[in-house]
């Protein structure tokens, strides 16, 4: 589509690009070649895709993990502050915050990080945190009316025991759920987030792939986010149960 492409480019493109128009034929290639080890050659990069992959996988590894961490602490603490004290101050202040950055594009939040010279996981974290903030603060505030926290009041215990031994526990398998979704969601925000702030991760790969049209360094990254994804909720699911299985 670049009008200053030659007709002779042009042709030259969609030589090299011919055999992904067959998407059988493409596929086909792309599992026996993956079953062998190898993940085929980026077409934008001209470097193995293996390669291209675990070069930047730590660094987006790292930005993923700072960034539900801040989100998570955060969400947790302001939801817990506003739980605990009722105020309306709280409870508000703490919902401006999330609704703010609800409404912030990820890619807006990257620049305003990378102009404060921030980490991309702080961007990460400001994606997080309103999607945490509101479930957060309605399963503690649900938790501290249940029947079990008032008797435990009524026995005259302390309100910091019993929001850490009867209030947090009844929260614990919703936000546990939630913990598995803020992981993807994590990994789905630091694609603009990385490419806006130049971080030579995963996300900034597989923007640069798109742009190019980069098949073979978008399958494997959409399967290796799918699998992040399984494993994820297949070790939240077998927490859950535990810990209800524990509970009860």
């Amino acid at each position: 589509m670049d009008p200053r492409r030659s007709a002779e480019s042009v042709r030259a493109i969609e030589r090299r690009h011919e055999g992904e128009r067959n998407p059988l034929v493409f596929y086909a290639r792309f599992w026996f070649g993956l079953m062998r080890g190898d993940a085929g050659e980026s077409t934008v990069y001209r470097q193995p895709v293996r390669r291209l992959i675990s070069e930047r996988a730590a660094t987006t590894v790292r930005s993923v993990l700072l960034g539900l961490t801040l989100g998570w602490c955060a969400a947790l603490i302001v939801a817990s502050t506003g739980a605990l004290s009722g105020r309306g101050a709280a409870i508000l202040a703490g919902t401006a915050l999330s609704g703010a950055l609800l409404s912030i594009p990820s890619a807006l939040l990257a620049a305003l990080c990378l102009l404060l010279r921030l980490s991309p996981g702080t961007a990460i974290a400001a994606v997080v945190f309103p999607r945490v903030f509101p479930h957060a603060y309605e399963q503690l505030r649900g938790s501290l009316v249940a029947p079990h926290v008032i008797m435990a009041h009524a026995r005259g215990l302390s309100a910091t025991r019993v929001f850490l031994r009867y209030a947090a526990p009844a929260a614990a398998l919703p936000l546990l759920a939630l913990a598995g979704v803020s992981v993807t969601l994590a990994f789905g925000a630091s694609i603009p987030i990385e490419a806006f702030a130049d971080s030579p991760g995963i996300g900034q790969l597989a923007w640069r792939a798109a742009l190019g049209r980069d098949l073979p360094v978008l399958v494997p990254i959409t399967l290796l986010l799918t699998g992040i994804t399984v494993i994820v909720n297949t070790f939240v699911d077998l927490a859950a149960e535990r810990l209800a299985r524990h509970g009860s």
